[in-house]
């Protein structure tokens, strides 16, 4: 199989896949979108990226390579090598690089390397099934009304509202007003109670309020338990201090050491690598069965970076593992 068909596989899974003497493709995610033109419905995907920068060898694909066509880790990395040495080649001469199912590099005149990703492969898994959908525009029809005939509505409106308005308020002021009357003329016959309740009379004078105080239940005291001291000679109760649990981080980047298809042999280099002072463990099986070992576990890929280049640095080969 083709290099570029791994770099197509791992862009399924990584969001940063390295290929030495190139450059790194970096995938970003991408909403759903409506194309105003053709009225398509794009379902949410990854976007492509392509950084010239990024020339530090992870293994993410050397090992990848080792592991599906089972062959040591040099000559993958010898595979890898010569398909970088021919992309540069047809950069050189050809001025275009085509990389299947993820773009194509273009240099110009400053020798500047520019990337335009190719669309036909949604990298996002979830998304996986969902295709493009095409929906015909919606045609509204326009409703032509002269200004005049709209002005005429408006007043029309306009009049009939504010008709509306005063008959309603004519309404309720009259028989306020014939009922404040007839109060200020029988004022003499009316009982006190009956004044007392009618307050539309603008003539009588409102009962002054009187203040009745309420009874409020006072809140229970709060009851704070403390622990008794044992010592005799500090008989004052200790109160407890409870401290909230702190949250362990997670650790899902790891420098991979080797894969056995032994736990035995698994367990074995575990032991090895933490004698030598590195916090190894076994960090679970691949898509072949294989068990991976790790030289350490981080929360952060800077932190694993770091790691890294100093094992590197030793002379051991190892691999970064996001999971």
């Amino acid at each position: 199989m083709k290099v570029e068909a791994y770099i197509s596989e791992l862009l399924y899974r990584h969001d940063c896949v390295i290929v030495p003497g190139i450059g790194g493709f970096i995938t970003n995610y991408r909403p759903a979108q409506i194309h105003p033109v053709s009225h398509t419905l794009r379902p949410p995907s990854k976007s492509i990226s392509f950084n010239v920068q990024l020339q530090n060898n992870d293994g993410l694909l050397a090992n990848y390579i080792a592991e599906s066509e089972s062959i040591p880790y040099a000559k993958a990395q010898a595979k890898i090598d010569r398909f970088a040495q021919k992309i540069q080649n047809d950069l050189e001469h050809k001025k275009e690089a085509k990389i299947s199912n993820v773009g194509i590099l273009s240099k110009d005149r400053n020798e500047k390397i520019s990337f335009e990703p190719k669309f036909t492969a949604n990298y996002l898994l979830d998304s996986f099934g969902l295709e493009d959908i095409q929906s015909p525009a919606i045609l509204r029809k326009a409703k032509t009304i002269r200004l005049q005939e709209q002005v005429a509505r408006g007043s029309k409106n306009i009049k009939s509202k504010q008709s509306s308005i005063n008959w309603r308020v004519a309404a309720v002021i009259v028989p306020l007003i014939g009922l404040s009357a007839f109060v200020s003329l029988q004022n003499s016959s009316v009982s006190e109670n009956l004044a007392s309740y009618a307050y539309l009379n603008p003539f009588k004078k409102k009962p002054a309020a009187v203040y009745v105080p309420r009874h409020v239940e006072k809140p229970a005291e709060k009851v704070v338990v403390l622990e008794e001291t044992a010592s005799l000679a500090s008989p004052a109760p200790k109160a407890v201090e409870v401290k909230p649990a702190l949250s362990a981080e997670k650790m899902n980047f790891h420098l991979v050491a080797g894969c056995f298809s032994s736990k035995e042999n698994a367990d074995n280099l575990v032991q090895k690598l933490n004698a030598e002072g590195y916090k190894s463990s076994v960090i679970g099986q691949n898509a072949k069965g294989l068990f991976r070992v790790s030289f350490n576990s981080f929360s952060t890929r800077e932190l694993a970076l770091v790691e890294m280049d100093k094992i590197k640095s030793v002379g051991q080969s190892t691999w970064l593992l996001k999971q």
